[in-house]
Formats: structure tokens, C-alpha cells, sequence
């Protein structure tokens, strides 16, 4: 794991969405994301160096759920706020809100 993920996990963790690096695997169904071009300032927003490095963190905290289509709606999202999928961007993590009926 790089400097950069552990920092970023090391972060959930002390703001309460794992309890430890043992559950990261839990992440996907705790988060939800937003990406911008320059930071929230909020302890959960990171900056990730290109879509690639973004992908390997997801591929890391979840492995079965990140397949070609969503890889390819991350660049697309990234495409349609002006930013280039193979520089720096940001993404802020929030709890992700659960509709109920």
C-alpha cells in the first residue's frame, strides 16, 4: 500500500468510517465521493495524483465491485468537470446518505 492510501485510510478511520485497516473492504457501502479540481478542505478530501492512482484505491478497498464500465464512468466524470483523467484532481469522501422508506 502507498503513503498516500495509508493516509487516506488512516484518516477514515479517525473520522469514524472503519474501524480499522482490517475493514476496508467495508468502505464501498460507508462512503460516497465527489470529485473536484481543488479540495473541500475537510480532513476527508485527498488528492490523487491521476484517475489511474484513484482506480488502484478503489481497486484496493473493493475489488469486486470496480469493473471496464465503471472505470470508464470515473473518467467520464472527470471529463465532463474539465478535468483530465491523467492529472491531479481531488475527491472528497462524505458519508454516503441511505434513503429509507
Amino acid at each position: 500500500m502507498n503513503d498516500n492510501f495509508k493516509t487516506i485510510i488512516e484518516s477514515l478511520i479517525k473520522n469514524g468510517f472503519i474501524e480499522s485497516e482490517q475493514h476496508i473492504r467495508e468502505l464501498g457501502s460507508k462512503l460516497d465521493f465527489k470529485i473536484t479540481q481543488y479540495s473541500l478542505n475537510t480532513p476527508l478530501s485527498f488528492k490523487f495524483h491521476n484517475s489511474e492512482e484513484f482506480v488502484t484505491f478503489l481497486n484496493f478497498s473493493n475489488p469486486e465491485e470496480l469493473d471496464e464500465e465503471k472505470i470508464g464512468l470515473i473518467n467520464a466524470a472527470l471529463l465532463e468537470q474539465g478535468l483530465d483523467p491523467a492529472h491531479f484532481f481531488y475527491v472528497n469522501f462524505f458519508k454516503k446518505e441511505i434513503n429509507e422508506l
